[in-house]
């Protein structure tokens, strides 16, 4: 099967390269594919038991196969040996669980790392969905067993730069993908200053002045994808949205879309548009 698959990607990179070079020579332009840095971030909270069908597990995982999908497309369009695309998973605060960690070392590719003249890259990306898919069942299921819901510091992760050293890269185009469903809240870091505040809660929503503290600028170099917003309460729906995208919007994100939790079906219009 595995042979079948490569054998597969070969045959479409070679069909890549008869049409672009035939449409070069016509126009005589070579197209610049910028290389595609894509950074998927997992909120571990309770939002993982909210009663739901498909499960939450389901829905993101769904979610992340599609968006391996356009990365391996994208490789596959820059003919792969050149290929200097990233994607990763990425959880922050990082996880306690040395099980976890482990798991997550298998939820990186970085084409930039890997000989280009070899059969590395092409064999990275066939194992690419296999890899990601068990260790996030393994991870999803790890953490639904221990119920240790600390949340994830989204916040943070924004406010005091983590996401610049993680998630940017110079000569790429930079997406981040945030699955979450919009509360922002980590115990440890909670801040209160007066109507702004370092997470989001059904209160806060309540009040109509409240908002996210801004501490940072300059992220126009990175794209963000807000996916799986699933307010406890549907008529704060719209104030929820409203203030994540004030909150990215005044830190200067270069381009921001946030959707409701959905069936995955449904939500792979977004992610197309988004990407392509």
């Amino acid at each position: 099967m595995k042979q079948y698959i490569k054998s597969l990607i070969v045959a479409v990179v070679s069909l890549s390269l008869c049409s672009c070079g035939g449409n070069q020579a016509k126009k005589g332009v070579k197209p610049v594919i910028v290389p595609l840095n894509i950074s998927v971030f997992l909120d571990l909270s309770d939002r993982l038991e909210r009663q739901m069908m498909p499960t939450q597990m389901e829905r993101d995982t769904a979610l992340i196969r599609m968006l391996a999908d356009h990365f391996i497309d994208h490789c596959v369009k820059e003919k792969i040996l050149p290929a200097r695309d990233h994607m990763k998973i990425l959880f922050y605060p990082t996880p306690e669980d040395s099980n976890i960690v482990a798991r997550a070392n298998n939820l990186e590719v970085d084409l930039d790392k890997l000989n280009p003249k070899g059969p590395d890259k092409r064999l990275a990306l066939l194992s690419m969905k296999d890899n990601f898919s068990k260790s996030l069942t393994a991870i999803y299921e790890k953490t639904l067993q221990d119920k240790k819901w600390l949340g994830s510091d989204i916040w943070d992760f924004f406010s005091n730069e983590k996401v610049d050293v993680q998630c940017v890269r110079a000569g790429y185009r930079n997406v981040l993908v945030i699955l979450t469903d919009g509360y922002l809240y980590y115990g440890p870091n909670k801040i209160d200053k007066g109507t702004e505040h370092s997470y989001i809660s059904s209160k806060t929503l309540a009040n109509s002045s409240s908002s996210l503290i801004c501490k940072r600028k300059g992220l126009s170099n990175l794209e963000v994808l807000v996916l799986e917003i699933n307010p406890y309460e549907p008529k704060q729906r719209d104030r929820l949205v409203e203030v994540l995208r004030k909150w990215f919007t005044d830190m200067g994100v270069g381009r921001l879309d946030i959707v409701e939790t959905d069936l995955p079906s449904n939500i792979a219009p977004s992610i197309d548009n988004f990407l392509n």
